[in-house]
C-alpha cells in the first residue's frame, strides 16, 4: 500500500492506519506521548518534528492492539 502522500491528502489517524499505526504505537514508536500525536493528527497542534517522525516510520502490516483478557 502506498503511503505517499499528495497535495489533496493530509496527515490523519486513517493515514496511520495504512501505514499499519494506531496513535499509541506510533507515538511509542516515535518517542511522543499519544496526545501529542494525536494533537498534531488533528490539527490542534503543530509540530514539524512529530510530522517528520511519523512520515519516517516504516510501513509495516497493521498489527491492532491486542486484547487484555481477565480470568
Amino acid at each position: 500500500m502506498n503511503t505517499t502522500l499528495t497535495q489533496d491528502q493530509t496527515f490523519s489517524s486513517a493515514w496511520l492506519y495504512a501505514k499499519g499505526y494506531t496513535i499509541a504505537q506510533a507515538a511509542r514508536r516515535i518517542g511522543r506521548s499519544t496526545q501529542h500525536v494525536h494533537s498534531v493528527l488533528n490539527g490542534k497542534r503543530e509540530s514539524a518534528a512529530v510530522m517528520n517522525a511519523l512520515q519516517a516510520l516504516p510501513q509495516r502490516p497493521f498489527v491492532p492492539r491486542e486484547r487484555i483478557t481477565t480470568r
